[in-house]
């Protein structure tokens, strides 16, 4: 296995910057490491990849400083910048020339690319009805839907499409439908063939209309096809930084029957500088060669180099029906995967070892075997050239399979007729013996033929003991015999052990036994017993289980139990007279599915001389980092209108913030009972609500007169009254001030003055002139003081004004 470089990664200079302070990280974690906890620390989590007993990655924003911790954590495999990849061609080749177009007249005959012609692919078997299905999944800027030689089976997206795609994963540059064309254009009597025509091509959108995309994508759209159980990716896209979320995608699928092929770059002819992914040694790396069969000078060159195709003058498909010749070795990887896909189809595994690199067998060994040695550096052509020709040759005319019920001291053996050449049936049988012997024992022979399996039952055999054995066709053409396949007997009794138990998710429990004894009984049910494991009721619960026809692993899942609750599991099998159980495992199911939660809800009041207002204090959480919206309303209590709200949107796990509410019908609201509530949201749909009731805006007493003095006097001849206030309000709120003067016991007013008062205190002075007539008369002077609420307060005095 390649090793994956994590040391100066590059913390802080990640690519995709979410701030100045946050950077977008993957953190590849341990099998028992707690994403939960990793989510926590992160500003936003984007996705969590599994990738089986490897671990799995956390995709995040966090600070730098968080991304620095993580990598101090021992459940923590690597912490690196989320790069991003492109596209790999079209490149320039020694003549200058970058591409060029190609316009089939549509009465034109339709054309067969030379690379496809170069390859010999026409003698490679024909597909039938019983051969076995391939998909090619293009994992790149999509596949054009419409396009009249490319049938899409289905696709899937990862990254957005733009400029109005139909379907999610359309191809909105021209890479990915150029990658399918050359791999499965259809047979069809315009444009172009492809290497298998008859293939099943999945489009998956990894990149975007300008040819990019992250690590983290192109990951997730690996693991999907894994588990999706699609078993050839092309990968013509690549960049010179590591990408160790791409090697652990690259290995799981590998690992779980999926062939990966990517394009080894276009940075030749220097050496050193095949491309990541393809430098990983469960990649497979293919470079670019030219009609002369010489490496295209563009093609990258390393010890990470596996295998070399066409590269040079490669036409194909592009959007809007169209074709186009391109260079590059994102133009290679199609015509091996194509060759792929129909060793596949002939009944070869994708590998049979996958563990070992040197010797994998199964297609990549036949890739490897049969490649043409065009004589040059290792390093500049990988095993060779592919040759299609020498790779059918190579394909076993019978394959011997696997044993199936095997028992005690029986066992069904398995074989596959892939090919009799020009005989048309043949006779099948088995050969087999102990592990240690030396003579084989044979079956009894049966008339086989072509893409077909057979199998024999053996009988006789000795407990708890290897054996290997091997198919055989004997025909006119001579004998074929297959590669020996070992298996083991179980033991003369019902045995059974408990081999794993882990959490699926918040309810359910995913149990694995292995069912090491069956004695001889035909069939046998086996399953799973579970009970709580700290519940008063100490019996056991039985799952539905499965029957089983032979020993071997067994696999259920539990569910509808209680969350965050440790249980004990057992296996347990039973031949309807007999039970034996495995020793029990204990297992927790995970934490419920997190929804949003309040830590924070505080209400203050934040009114004006303007308005009625009221902050809104909040933080919320989310345990699965799928915050998505928080709302704010201001209604008054017990009415259903709302007066104002607020918005913001979410991000991460937790967020804290503060929304303004606002009544601007003050002089109604003030000192009015209002109801406010607070609503968050994840992107799933799961809200969580508070509420809180309080006045607003509470009316202080009305003003007062704190001085009101009046004094008689004369304003040149007329008789007048000099008048000084001083006035004040406890709420700050002092609005208008007003003074009268009329003769006492009359309504009408001589003469007035009034004052803006602001604030909290206020004073003043006035003079107020009587009539011609008011010496030696009683008058009134009245002082009215007013606030913002129109709350008043009011003082009269008598005073005899003379002259």
């Amino acid at each position: 296995m390649a090793s994956t470089p994590v040391a100066g990664s590059g913390i802080g200079a990640a690519a995709g910057d979410d701030s100045d302070d946050c950077h977008r990280y993957v953190v590849g974690t341990s099998p028992d490491a707690s994403t939960r906890s990793i989510s926590s620390d992160a500003v936003a989590v984007h996705r969590t990849l599994s990738f089986g007993s490897a671990g799995g990655a956390t995709v995040c924003t966090c600070t730098d400083d968080v991304a620095a911790e993580y990598e101090t954590r021992s459940d923590v495999r690597y912490v690196v910048p989320d790069h991003r990849r492109h596209a790999i061609g079209p490149a320039a080749v020694s003549s200058g020339r970058t591409s060029t177009a190609l316009e089939p007249d549509p009465g034109d005959d339709q054309v067969v690319p030379w690379g496809i012609e170069r390859l010999g692919v026409d003698s490679l078997p024909s597909k039938t009805d019983s051969s076995r299905e391939a998909t090619i999944a293009v994992l790149d800027t999509g596949i054009d839907p419409d396009h009249e030689s490319l049938e899409v089976d289905d696709g899937a997206s990862f990254v957005d499409c733009e400029d109005g795609c139909d379907d999610d994963w359309e191809d909105d540059g021209t890479h990915g439908t150029h990658i399918a064309g050359t791999a499965a254009a259809a047979d069809n009597d315009v444009g172009v063939v492809g290497v298998t025509p008859d293939a099943e091509l999945c489009a998956v959108k990894v990149l975007d209309g300008d040819g990019g995309g992250r690590d983290s994508e192109i990951a997730a759209a690996i693991e999907w096809c894994a588990d999706e159980g699609l078993e050839v990716l092309t990968l013509s896209l690549g960049g010179p930084e590591p990408g160790p979320i791409l090697e652990d995608a690259i290995e799981y699928a590998y690992e779980n029957g999926t062939l990966v092929f990517a394009a080894a770059g276009n940075a030749g002819p220097d050496e050193g500088t095949v491309d990541y992914p393809a430098a990983y040694d469960a990649c497979i790396a293919v470079g670019a060669t030219d009609s002369r069969d010489e490496i295209a000078d563009f093609s990258a060159r390393g010890a990470g180099l596996e295998l070399v195709a066409p590269g040079v003058d490669v036409v194909s498909t592009t959007p809007g029906d169209d074709y186009e010749t391109m260079d590059g070795t994102s133009m290679a990887v199609p015509h091996v995967a194509g060759l792929a896909v129909r060793l596949l189809e002939a009944g070869v595994p994708h590998a049979e070892d996958t563990d070992d690199p040197d010797d994998p067998g199964g297609v990549r060994g036949i890739l490897r075997e049969t490649a043409e040695d065009i004589g040059v550096d290792e390093t500049e052509q990988g095993y060779g050239l592919i040759d299609a020709e020498s790779a059918a040759e190579a394909i076993e005319a019978v394959a011997t399979e696997e044993a199936t019920a095997v028992r005690a001291s029986r066992a069904t053996l398995t074989g596959a007729v892939r090919s009799l050449e020009d005989d048309g049936t043949a006779d099948g049988f088995f050969e087999w013996r102990p592990a240690d012997g030396d003579d084989w024992s044979e079956t009894d022979s049966q008339a086989v033929e072509e893409d077909e399996t057979f199998e024999a039952t053996v009988e006789d055999l000795e407990p708890e003991t290897e054996y290997e054995f091997r198919a055989v066709v004997e025909s006119d053409s001579g004998n074929e015999t297959g590669e020996a396949t070992a298996f083991t007997t179980g033991a003369d009794s019902l045995t059974v052990e408990t081999d794993d138990a882990s959490p699926v998710d918040h309810g359910s429990i995913h149990c694995v036994g292995d069912l090491e004894g069956v004695a001889n009984a035909d069939a046998v049910e086996a399953g799973f017993q579970w009970r709580a494991a700290d519940g008063d009721d100490d019996s056991w619960t039985d799952t539905e289980g499965s029957e089983r026809s032979g020993i071997g692993e067994f696999e259920e899942e539990l569910s509808g139990l209680e969350p965050e609750t440790a249980y004990e599991v057992r296996a347990v099998v039973t031949d309807g007279d007999e039970t034996a159980t495995g020793d029990a495992v204990s297992v927790e199911t995970d934490p419920e599915p997190g929804v949003p939660e309040f830590e924070a809800f505080e209400v203050s009041d934040n009114s004006s001389q303007n308005s009625v207002g009221a902050s809104v204090q909040w933080t919320v959480t989310d345990r699965d980092s799928d915050l998505a919206e928080i709302t704010s309303e201001l209604r008054y209590a017990d009415d259903e209108e709302v007066l104002h709200s607020a918005t913001s949107e979410l991000e991460g796990g937790e967020e804290s913030g503060t929304h303004t509410l606002r009544n601007t019908d003050r002089i109604k609201g003030a000192g009015e009972e209002y109801e406010i509530t607070i609503r968050a949201t994840d992107h799933e749909d799961n809200a969580v609500d508070a509420s809180e009731e309080v006045t607003l805006d509470e009316r202080s007493p009305a003003p007062s007169i704190d001085s009101f003095e009046v004094e008689a006097t004369d304003f040149l001849g007329t008789p007048a009254a000099d008048v000084e206030w001083e006035v004040s309000d406890e709420g700050g709120e002092l609005w208008d001030l007003e003074l009268e003067l009329r003769l006492a016991d009359d309504d009408d007013v001589l003469d007035d003055a009034s004052s803006m008062a602001r604030g909290d205190e206020d004073a003043g002075d006035h003079r107020l002139t009587g009539a011609d007539d008011g010496a030696g008369r009683e008058h009134e002077v009245t002082i009215t003081v007013t606030d913002y609420f129109e709350q008043t307060t009011t003082e009269t005095k008598r005073v005899t004004l003379d002259v």
